[in-house]
């Protein structure tokens, strides 16, 4: 059975995502997203998609999707925590009696660890795991969120996040609403700079689309020039 079969079907991995799950993500009035299972598996089927489209072999994706599973679990802990650190720290116990290495360990620590804010990609895995997180900024996230602001109501209206990998270009597309505003996203930067920052590592350009129409964000402190 694959990895990613494995952790899911761990009775103590399940209960500590419903105890985080139960918990309200609510630091300094900021909105409380998504931070349960569904957000884990949408984040795995991200990491296999770019993993595939990177060309590597059936273990690196078990091992990325296995990532996308563990990567927040530090948060049953709280949101008090630096909670990439904490889950660095955890995932090791639901990967017991398996037959993941010591070296295939050290790599799930680093792109878990680093998975929040990419400063320190190490490997395809982390690469996919930090893009993977951010561009899961769809409805699901806040559509059950007991805080309906205008952040958390604006992103229900994104329904879908496609990335494509090509040659020489890194397409990130969003299908949205109508009307959707787009700069809902300046509070949400990272949903931008990331995969920015991915595409730099990548050697390929990066380009952002929503709903067929091509947003010039070039520079991050003026990501929205055109208006959709």
């Amino acid at each position: 059975m694959a990895l990613y079969e494995l952790i899911l079907n761990n009775s103590e991995y399940l209960k500590i995502v419903e105890k985080t799950e139960k918990i309200k993500f609510i630091t300094d009035g900021k909105w409380d997203w998504e931070h349960g299972l569904g957000h884990y598996k949408r984040v795995a089927q991200y990491v296999k998609n770019i993993l595939t489209q990177l060309k590597v072999d059936e273990r690196t994706i078990d091992l990325g999707m296995a990532s996308a599973l563990l990567h927040d679990i530090g948060l049953s802990k709280g949101d008090k925590i630096d909670h990439a650190i904490e889950s660095s720290k955890l995932f090791v116990k639901f990967i017991k009696n398996t037959n993941v290495t010591k070296d295939e360990k050290e790599i799930l620590r680093q792109a878990i660890r680093d998975h929040s804010k990419g400063n320190d990609i190490k490997n395809l895995i982390g690469l996919a795991l930090v893009l993977a997180d951010k561009l899961d900024v769809t409805y699901h996230r806040t559509e059950n969120s007991s805080i309906q602001d205008e952040m958390n109501i604006e992103i229900q209206k994104i329904k879908n996040v496609y990335i494509e990998i090509k040659d020489n270009d890194f397409i990130v597309s969003y299908t949205t609403d109508s009307n959707f505003d787009v700069n809902i996203l300046k509070a949400w930067e990272k949903a931008i700079t990331i995969p920015q920052k991915i595409a730099k590592q990548l050697n390929k350009k990066h380009t952002f689309i929503i709903n067929g129409i091509e947003i010039n964000c070039d520079k991050t402190s003026d990501f929205f020039k055109n208006n959709i």
